[in-house]
């Protein structure tokens, strides 16, 4: 399975059409910040094969467009791909992961959690050295343990670590022309960094 992740697009419509139109994958995984509803629009030919959830500038226009062409993750699993993907997006984190929490008690583990914030302690240091990831996003991956976790919102922490047997990725912002492509199979999570320019 080969996953596209970008994250932070704000609104960089030339970027964004030019992953989607010369990458080779299966599956697409935004994990916020589009900002725009033309940049959501981008997403209408991979509809059936695309994920996303919301970040903090995005506004209820973006979370009702990618809700409309059934991309939406927020605060919900979904089947792709063979994949059980979770999400908690930007615009009400909190309701997000208590949503999951109880969908997971029920439904077991996750392959791939999508987030828009990182998790506390992971590729999370502003320009400042400040860590800002979320402990409750931390503690939803440690519960949800998928092999993947793919998330954006630092835009200064673009790297892939292992935490808790769990591959993070946080490709940096799609409008500087940064994004990840991760190939997983039955044994193993490959991530390359890659950048437009």
């Amino acid at each position: 399975m080969r996953i596209l992740h970008i994250t932070d697009v704000h609104c960089g419509l030339e970027p964004l059409h030019r992953v989607l139109s010369t990458e080779s994958f299966d599956i697409v995984v935004v994990s916020g910040d589009l900002e725009c509803v033309e940049a959501a629009e981008e997403l209408e030919p991979f509809k059936d094969r695309a994920a996303a959830v919301t970040g903090n500038v995005d506004d209820i226009s973006v979370r009702r467009y990618l809700q409309s062409l059934g991309a939406l993750i927020d605060g919900r699993v979904r089947e792709l791909g063979g994949l059980r993907l979770g999400g908690v997006g930007g615009i009400d984190h909190a309701g997000d992961v208590m949503a999951l929490r109880s969908d997971l008690s029920k439904a077991g583990r996750l392959d791939v959690l999508v987030t828009h914030h990182p998790p506390k302690g992971v590729l999370d240091r502003t320009f400042m050295g400040v860590r800002v990831g979320l402990k409750s996003i931390r503690e939803l991956s440690l519960m949800a343990k998928p092999r993947v976790h793919l998330f954006g919102h630092v835009h200064e922490s673009p790297g892939h670590q292992a935490y808790e047997g769990i591959v993070a990725v946080n490709p940096g912002p799609l409008r500087d022309g940064r994004y990840a492509l991760i190939e997983l199979t039955e044994t193993d999570v490959k991530v390359s960094l890659r950048s437009l320019t």
